[in-house]
């Protein structure tokens, strides 16, 4: 029982501000509670308080260049201005039961790539002893063993784009994310390749989508060879043998014999990448289409390999850690006809010219019209400390956790709040121009299916108005069994974009 007269078209406030906003719950929001929420039911949680701690990871000068250029960077000044604008929001907009949310911003010396392991593990008991926070927001995707540490401590984590639902299982009740599993987006991208792109069972499809620059090793009418490159953590490099070395195999017969697996370290990235590439083009029976299931740094001196080792394969995502995203897409290609790390002669084309797959990321918009903006505006925010890109991800675990939480009731604990979650139901997908969204048992991730797009370096961005913008195809958004059984995806090759 409890007043709803805050709520709008069902939802807790007005959609149009998020269009997540959770189900309406009685009871104004921001006001104390007429029952009993159980005052202290779990670290971090008193009578009218839930501590979360916002980490933010060092990753040194090259990666925060790379990472300013893509909207992705921020550091701790940056995070205590937007953390107490989504503080605000949060406490006068959620049911939280007379608890108010507040988030500390914790500014970690360790070093993030590579990952300092023993140093990062020591610095999360550090946070956890300081804080004794309920929940920690760590957006990264390079490190599972620190959500892992998090979790032996029963801290709920979000943030950790790219690991597996395996993972986060067998660190349940703690761990979610706002976007997708890689369990999930690579199941996806089995699907996507079993009906669109694979040369298996005499489709007849070659790689159209590759470079045409080598004239001695053209891949554009070879059948399709799959090689895949990603991140060496413990939990992505299983994943990627456990789940979609078997989709592939179950859903067409294709079988992976080109891999590389790349350390998150900086310093070696150059000599990296050019194994990578002897790993992909092979003297014999070359790679002809490579996949980067990749952070957004790495594939810099990917593409830039790729193109001084005079290698042009079809260039493949499936993304669940913001490659998908505009200003990720503008820093793989030239800068205006200039070289950049990605691209280094321009003058004879960019590996990332013909770029297509699949993303989770919703699609791109003016800044003004994001929830991360609406919801730093509506809490107080002025000027904009980040970029609106981090503003919107960040926003994103937010608003996923707050809804978690009102969803949960007043007794808060983790595996409480786990049980509950499925019962939040799924909301978007589809023509909505949203993501499909919600919880199943067992999948902790928010986001559950993906766009169809391709790469154009040519047409402007809606987000940046900058060139280059990821163009969706094939309709709305797909789930498992919607792609559509076709010769090629409909996009155009490289050479016509």
């Amino acid at each position: 029982a409890g007043d709803t007269k805050h709520c709008v078209g069902g939802r807790q406030y007005d959609p149009a501000i998020e269009y997540f906003a959770p189900a309406c719950a009685p009871g104004v929001p921001g006001a104390a509670y007429a029952g009993n929420n159980g005052g202290a039911t779990w670290q971090g949680v008193s009578t009218d308080r839930i501590e979360f701690v916002n980490y933010i990871p060092s990753n040194g000068p090259e990666v925060d260049t790379i990472l300013k250029a893509q909207g992705l960077y921020y550091n701790s000044d940056n995070a205590k201005v937007f953390n107490a604008a989504f503080e605000s929001f949060i406490n006068s907009h959620y049911q939280l039961y007379g608890r108010k949310v507040h988030i500390d911003s914790f500014q970690g010396t360790c070093t993030n790539g590579p990952p300092d392991y023993p140093c990062l593990i020591g610095e999360m008991d550090k946070l956890v002893a300081t804080y004794h926070p309920y929940a920690v927001v760590y957006s990264q995707t390079l490190c599972s063993v620190c959500f892992a540490e998090l979790a032996r401590l029963k801290v709920v984590t979000t943030g950790d784009a790219g690991f597996s639902d395996a993972f986060r299982n067998a660190n349940a009740p703690y761990i979610y994310d706002q976007g997708m599993s890689s369990t999930r987006v690579e199941e996806q991208f089995a699907d996507f390749w079993c009906h669109q792109l694979t040369s298996q069972g005499g489709s007849g499809r070659t790689a159209i989508f590759a470079g045409g620059e080598n004239p001695s090793e053209d891949f554009r009418k070879k059948p399709r060879v799959l090689g895949v490159i990603a991140t060496n953590d413990p939990d992505i490099q299983a994943t990627v043998k456990n789940v979609l070395y078997p989709a592939l195999k179950k859903g067409c017969g294709e079988v992976v014999t080109h891999e590389y697996f790349y350390a998150n370290d900086i310093s070696t990235a150059t000599q990296q990448s050019n194994a990578g590439i002897a790993k992909m083009n092979t003297s014999s029976n070359p790679a002809t289409s490579v996949l980067c299931l990749c952070d957004p740094v790495a594939p810099q001196f990917v593409y830039n390999a790729s193109s001084v080792n005079n290698y042009w394969p079809e260039q493949l995502i499936a993304s669940d850690q913001a490659m998908d995203t505009d200003p990720a897409g503008q820093s793989f290609v030239d800068s205006g006809g200039s070289s950049s790390l990605s691209c280094p002669s321009p003058q004879r084309g960019c590996p990332f010219d013909g770029a297509l797959g699949i993303g989770n990321f919703q699609a791109p918009s003016a800044p003004a019209s994001m929830s991360g903006f609406k919801t730093f505006k509506a809490g107080g925010g002025q000027a904009l400390p980040v970029d609106p890109l981090t503003l919107q991800v960040f926003w994103e675990n937010y608003s996923m956790l707050a809804s978690l939480i009102q969803n949960t009731g007043p007794q808060l604990t983790p595996a409480r709040m786990q049980g509950a979650a499925p019962s939040m139901g799924m909301r978007g997908g589809g023509t909505t121009g949203y993501g499909l969204r919600g919880f199943a048992p067992g999948q902790w991730t928010w986001t559950r299916d993906v766009r169809v797009v391709y790469f154009d370096k040519h047409q402007p961005s809606p987000f940046n108005g900058k060139a280059g913008r990821w163009v969706q195809i094939e309709g709305g958004r797909k789930d498992f069994g919607q792609f559509a059984n076709l010769p090629q995806p409909p996009a155009p090759t490289a050479d016509k974009r």
